[in-house]
């Protein structure tokens, strides 16, 4: 369619030192049963759902990106599959490699995609579980008295897993195909995190030296650094993770290494640490990010520094009340219709959130010596959500953001159980786990078939979110799809409707309006005059979106394939008014640039005034990409030496290979060409 864009046991304490695999070490042979039982409950909820099909930028990001279809699995494509996105600081290289992968064994189905998706959830719950039972030991071990040989619940690894497992605001993480970024990550991140408390577990008390206990330390922490690099290669939140850790160290080990605390040279690690990372903190704060927070880097979004701040204080607790209430209704895909805080006054709720997470935090610090426990969920919380939900320039809302969030929170609920000593009381507690975890299961199991047919997820959507621009536009992709598909009037009439709501939804972008001319003239009607001039306006007047770039490409296509019969002059009207707005990047500028050229080389042949947009958009924001195609215009004017030159202007720009095959391929044409003038 050319017109839319789209984990349980105590660690047993021995005379020497054994390093295990965490899958192991986390699940004793006796209660194999009940973590396959809930593997077995875990895929069963989330089965339906791997029918389902490619949502919001799944397509974008995976079926557009040529450099993942591996034609061999030699190192070159590998490389250049893992380098080619521009997501994040690092790439995501590891992500993509998967991604790249998973198209050479299974193909287009997104059913592999997410069937690896599930996969990797599962793993991750018994790591969790893993976790969970190992920090509940010691923080367990660390509040009993020397000698004490009361029994640790070795249940609370289980019960973590089996929430958060459910749990379904994961669900994103699992279903929506680009989010194996987040849960992946999370897995190298979670292992990472559960090495090192295994081996911290084993030395904080331990007055013995065990053999090869250097050696040990030695290959743990380089397996953690492995595996936190992993994490971060794989998208860069996993960052957090080493700061997971510390905040760990801090409540469950305390800086104790065989019964003595951790010094440096007579001064303590905790202290050098608490300073270190103080200075590091304000270094970031005055160094790196004035210059990473400029206006300029909120150009393309409807809200500045002050507003996402404000407004991500209400996120967060949100984010809370889904946790504890996770209504079927209020989980979605899209939260585009989430009011953005424009003062501490508006809407009200703002200057709430901000008191009360204020407060919360300022509370929890002043009590820590009672409330240590709630203090390490809420600080896991917090650093969890400190790179996506804070300050910087990126989408207010996404459910996902949650996926290792929570686990401090979860891990509160079978130290709570442990703690009650009545038993009548224990046993109505444990009563309502299971009817919780039922419930969990019973939400997770009917979000995961809304997502098995994409029709009936689109109509969910919709419903749940009457206000969410992206909602209502993906439903009219869904009906429009039937259309084409069966040529019915009444589908076509149907997505005309939903691309209205969406033009009358929470803060719209340009895309529905652009797609209902593209519907209008699939239809076989003329666009109302009204709506172009509403195009032109909000390409000229709102806050310029990346997904601008997109529609407009979308555009492009439909217009020179003759499926949208604009007048010529109205046509270039859009394009101009998207190089008008006084808030587009100058990337984002080159990329319409090369885009009004290409309409004026394949519309009209006028290849000379096709290269001299090209070579203003070169001019804007140089790269490989916009080399090779101002030398493919020089080669249509024949001039295929100035074609070369440029060429080999483009290979020097391509420092990680991406276009390698390309500009060979290139470099061969226009050399035979020019061999047989």
């Amino acid at each position: 369619m050319p017109f839319f864009i789209s984990a349980n046991s105590s660690f047993s304490m021995r005379p020497s030192l054994t390093i295990r695999p965490p899958w192991v070490a986390g699940i004793p042979s006796a209660t194999w049963w009940r973590w396959g039982l809930l593997l077995l409950l875990v895929a069963a909820c989330y089965a339906p759902g791997l029918k389902g099909g490619y949502v919001f930028d799944d397509d974008v990001n995976i079926l557009q990106n040529p450099n993942l279809r591996l034609h061999s699995l030699q190192w070159g494509e590998l490389w250049v599959a893992a380098w080619s996105g521009d997501a994040g600081p690092f790439g995501r290289p590891i992500a993509l490699v998967t991604f790249a992968l998973n198209l050479y064994f299974g193909g287009t189905d997104p059913y592999y995609f997410k069937l690896v998706n599930l996969l990797i959830h599962l793993t991750n719950v018994l790591l969790v579980g893993a976790l969970a039972q190992t920090l509940c030991d010691a923080f367990e071990k660390k509040t009993l008295q020397t000698g004490s040989t009361r029994n640790l619940n070795v249940w609370s690894g289980w019960i973590v897993a089996g929430i958060w497992g459910l749990h379904p605001l994961n669900l994103t993480g699992v279903l929506y195909l680009v989010q194996r970024m987040t849960s992946l990550s999370a897995c190298f991140g979670f292992a990472a995190v559960l090495v090192f408390c295994r081996y911290r577990f084993a030395t904080v008390k331990r007055t013995t030296i065990a053999p090869f206990a250097s050696l040990a330390q030695a290959g743990c922490i380089l397996l953690v650094a492995i595996l936190l690099a992993m994490s971060i290669l794989t998208k860069e939140s996993g960052l957090l993770f080493a700061i997971l850790l510390i905040w760990t160290e801090y409540f469950a080990f305390d800086f104790q290494y065989r019964g003595n605390p951790l010094a440096f040279k007579g001064i303590r690690m905790k202290r050098v640490i608490s300073v270190g990372l103080l200075l590091i903190g304000v270094s970031i704060a005055v160094l790196k990010l004035p210059a990473m927070l400029t206006p300029a880097a909120y150009a393309n979004r409807d809200f500045d520094f002050k507003e996402r701040l404000f407004t991500e204080s209400r996120v967060l607790f949100y984010y809370l009340e889904m946790v504890i209430f996770p209504k079927v209704s209020r989980l979605s895909l899209y939260h585009d219709d989430f009011t953005i805080s424009r003062s501490l006054w508006e809407p009200l709720a703002t200057i709430f959130s901000i008191g009360g997470l204020i407060l919360i935090s300022a509370a929890l610090v002043l009590l820590r010596r009672r409330l240590s426990l709630l203090l390490f969920a809420w600080g896991w919380f917090l650093i969890a959500h400190s790179l996506e939900s804070t300050i910087f320039p990126l989408e207010l809302v996404h459910e996902h953001r949650n996926y290792f969030a929570t686990f401090g929170f979860f891990l509160l609920i079978p130290i709570g159980l442990e703690r009650i000593r009545e038993n009548n009381k224990k046993r109505v507690a444990v009563i309502f786990l299971t009817l919780s975890l039922g419930l969990l299961a019973f939400i997770t199991y009917n979000r995961s078939l809304q997502w098995s047919n994409s029709v009936d997820l689109a109509a969910n959507e919709a419903e749940n979110r009457p206000l969410s621009p992206r909602a209502n536009y993906e439903l009219a992709r869904n009906y429009m799809a039937l259309f084409q598909s069966t040529g019915e009037g009444r589908f076509g009439a149907l997505a005309d409707e939903a691309l209205i709501k969406s033009t009358q939804s929470y803060l719209p972008t340009v895309l529905p309006f652009i797609a209902r001319l593209h519907l209008a003239y699939f239809r076989g009607m003329e666009p109302e005059s009204s709506l172009l001039e509403e195009i032109i306006s909000r390409f000229k007047n709102l806050p310029y979106y990346n997904t601008n770039t997109a529609a407009l490409s979308s555009f492009l296509e439909c217009q020179i394939e003759k499926k949208c019969k604009l007048a010529d002059d109205q046509a270039l009207r859009i394009f101009s008014a998207a190089l008008d707005n006084p808030r587009i990047p100058l990337t984002q500028k080159a990329e319409v640039t090369k885009i009004i050229a290409q309409y004026h080389i394949n519309k009209h042949g006028d290849l000379q005034q096709g290269v001299a947009l090209i070579a203003a958009a070169v001019a804007m924001s140089d790269g490989a990409a916009s080399r090779i195609m101002y030398a493919q215009a020089l080669a249509y004017q024949g001039k295929f030496a100035e074609g070369l030159a440029e060429l080999d202007i483009a290979q020097s720009m391509d420092g990680k290979g991406l276009y390698r095959s390309r500009l060979d391929e290139e470099r061969a044409a226009m050399r035979n060409a020019l061999a047989n003038q």
